[in-house]
């Protein structure tokens, strides 16, 4: 019999550890992670979060030994069963997954567009429409505070992050 996947309910915040000792048996698993961008202590900061908490999925055959050792792997409760069924995933369906998570997490990661205090930012939409102003911080994870100089006088307005964008220098 072919190797499935198989979805396990692990205990609360143990997956790492879980898929860690699944691999010390040699048993392949696969944990979807994200990242995300947060606000912690009043910084935006890029973290890696569960994307299906508690969950792991687990490549190997019903017919191995190694898997009836999986359900008393450390940090695993059991699998997950409809009835008397133990849930399968298709290969398809498993790798679609890994390939949007690799995508979703290598794109968090890059912050070659993030504005930089000091950069000529154009307003796009809005009645300030067209004018370049200077970035000055960000103002939570949708809005940048700006530096606008309006009737010679600077100003610091908030706009979206969306009718942004760099100016050409």
């Amino acid at each position: 019999m072919s190797p499935q996947w198989f979805v396990v309910y692990c205990k609360s915040r143990e997956e790492s550890r879980a898929q860690r000792n699944l691999e010390n048996q040699g048993v392949y698993s696969f944990f979807p992670k994200i990242h995300k961008e947060r606000i912690l202590r009043g910084k935006k900061k890029v973290v890696e979060e569960a994307l299906f908490p508690s969950y792991l999925f687990v490549n190997i055959s019903q017919k191995d030994e190694k898997f009836s050792a999986i359900r008393s792997t450390r940090g695993i409760n059991s699998f997950v069963k409809f009835g008397m069924s133990i849930a399968t995933i298709p290969d398809q369906q498993v790798k679609q997954l890994e390939q949007l998570c690799h995508v979703n997490n290598k794109l968090a990661i890059n912050s070659d567009d993030a504005y930089k205090n000091g950069d000529k930012v154009e307003i796009l939409s809005g009645p300030f429409k067209g004018i370049t102003a200077i970035f000055d911080i960000e103002d939570g994870l949708e809005r940048s505070m700006l530096l606008l100089k309006i009737l010679n006088q600077d100003n610091n307005i908030s706009f979206k992050n969306s009718a942004l964008k760099k100016a050409e220098s």
